[in-house]
């Protein structure tokens, strides 16, 4: 009777156990090797900053490193909101940069490239993500792993979040249609990505490069180069294909500047992504 007594519990426990494995359901091999580095990029903006070090924050499982490139940043609201996320023990490194440099990135991928795995996220931060099992590192590392020739992998985005023109007049008559134009992103490709997506990813689709799963290797062939374009130009051209997945949904914040922002400059972002 006692042997009975452990042969259900056994049976019970090893029912139990293949349920929670049905339901996380992550390939080994979708895992990699190392810690994956997460390079987070910040200059000013306290709100959409502490939005997007909560959301990774409490959304992500997959064992990884966060590293916080600060671009100089001169508001004191900034470095408070960074402080407070060092308290909770978020950063493996955080790198206060003495100027708002487009090279900043590769400087910090060239001195951790000793550390770094397999594949690594850049990360700006105007990004947040919704929680999820397996959350959407997991995800993106399932999808990325199965495919070797697939070297950047972006994220949809929640069209939600784009500010109608109409509206835009509304809530900024002083401002004229150029400026309310480049504020809300009028001529975003993004404007145009399908509102219903199925499947695994979306090829050929370019990412943005606000939030990114890389392989290495190719940012070794291409370098750490900052700007969605020209990154995803080189990796095409070294033979690597790019994609987003429909897998993992994010919200860029930018997109809400003329409410939390509307005095943003987009001319020092431009010179700071090498477009001018």
């Amino acid at each position: 009777m006692i042997l009975s007594r452990i042969r259900g519990r056994g049976q019970r426990w090893a029912r139990q156990l293949r349920w929670r494995l049905r339901t996380r359901p992550v390939r080994a091999a979708a895992l990699p090797e190392a810690p994956v580095h997460v390079f987070i990029r910040c200059r000013n903006r306290p709100s959409h900053l502490w939005a997007t070090l909560d959301a990774f924050h409490r959304n992500t499982r997959t064992p990884c490193r966060f590293v916080l490139i600060d671009n100089a940043s001169d508001d004191p609201e900034t470095l408070r909101v960074i402080e407070g996320f060092r308290r909770r023990g978020m950063f493996a490194a955080v790198y206060r940069m003495p100027a708002n440099d487009p090279a900043n990135q590769q400087r910090v991928f060239d001195e951790l490239r000793p550390q770094l795995g397999p594949y690594l996220v850049l990360l700006d931060a105007d990004v947040t993500v919704e929680p999820g099992e397996p959350d959407w590192l997991a995800r993106m590392l399932e999808v990325i792993a199965a495919r070797p020739k697939l070297a950047l992998l972006g994220a949809a985005l929640d069209l939600s979040d784009f500010i109608p023109l109409d509206t835009a007049r509304r809530i900024a008559p002083e401002l004229d249609d150029a400026a309310l134009a480049e504020i809300i992103k009028t001529r975003s490709a993004e404007r145009r990505q399908p509102a219903v997506m199925t499947g695994d990813l979306i090829n050929p689709y370019p990412p943005a490069g606000r939030l990114l799963l890389a392989r290495t290797e190719a940012l070794d062939r291409c370098g750490a180069i900052i700007g969605a374009r020209r990154l995803c130009a080189a990796v095409e051209a070294a033979g690597y294909e790019v994609g987003i997945t429909p897998r993992v949904m994010h919200r860029h914040l930018s997109l809400l500047n003329l409410y939390d922002y509307p005095d943003y400059d987009y001319g020092e972002l431009q010179r700071y992504l090498g477009f001018v």
